[in-house]
């Protein structure tokens, strides 16, 4: 029988893991939380965009030399909500920057004893316009 209350809380330092990387745009502390399969995909002005997990590390290059971009700002993290069925589960979180907030979804699976983010869709929401 799988306790739930302990996948959840597992699933939570899976996330906070997530949350750490993103914080220090540190795409090493991602590979912690994120399984090296793991895909990001949103929707943007131009279409659907795919993002696999080695552009992580380029993506944190981008951003380090973007003083303006919404990741370099302080944030707050907050997850939604969890669910767990087996060795599947599935979470949504919030992270609200100063300028746009990301809703996040994850698709989570657990391997072995951990937990690992395997694709993450998103919809950001901008809060201030660029001038």
């Amino acid at each position: 029988m799988v306790d739930k209350d302990k996948e959840k809380k597992s699933i939570e330092r899976t996330l906070r893991l997530f949350f750490d990387g993103v914080d220090k745009l540190d795409s090493d502390s991602l590979k912690k939380a994120l399984h090296p399969f793991h895909q990001s995909f949103n929707m943007t002005q131009n279409g659907l965009c795919r993002m696999p997990m080695p552009a992580w590390d380029k993506f944190f290059e981008q951003v380090k030399n973007d003083p303006d971009h919404a990741f370099n700002k302080k944030s707050k993290k907050k997850i939604l909500s969890i669910d767990v069925t087996g060795t599947a589960a599935s979470a949504k979180a919030e992270l609200a920057f100063s300028d746009a907030v990301y809703t996040d979804y994850y698709n989570l699976l657990k391997v072995g004893d951990d937990w690992y983010i395997m694709n993450t869709t998103y919809h950001t929401r901008m809060l201030k316009q660029k001038s």
